[in-house]
């Protein structure tokens, strides 16, 4: 489950100011990506307190891929799926 943390740097990313009932989408979209960085391997270790860069940058970038109706959705996506390709040669499976 996301922290709050990292919840708020994702809500700062989609400009997202007030509290509403979307926050719920905003946490669902960010545990997503969490169980999706689990699914290619990332220890739990790594996980428990998203703090490393590539890592909150990761599910940052997939919460603003995928949050509402974004124009840019294909790009973020791609870059997405890049900074997978660096969590995947990175020290993140220990």
């Amino acid at each position: 489950m996301a922290n709050e943390k990292l919840i708020e740097l994702a809500k700062l990313r989609i400009r997202k100011k007030h509290a509403d009932a979307l926050d719920e989408d905003v946490s669902q979209l960010a545990d997503f990506a969490i169980a999706d960085l689990k699914r290619i391997g990332v220890s739990e270790s790594h996980l428990s307190d998203i703090t490393d860069p590539i890592l909150r940058e990761a599910v940052i970038t997939y919460v603003n891929a995928n949050y509402g109706e974004n124009p840019e959705r294909e790009r973020l996506m791609s870059c997405y799926n890049m900074l997978l390709v660096k969590v995947k040669g990175g020290k993140y499976f220990e």
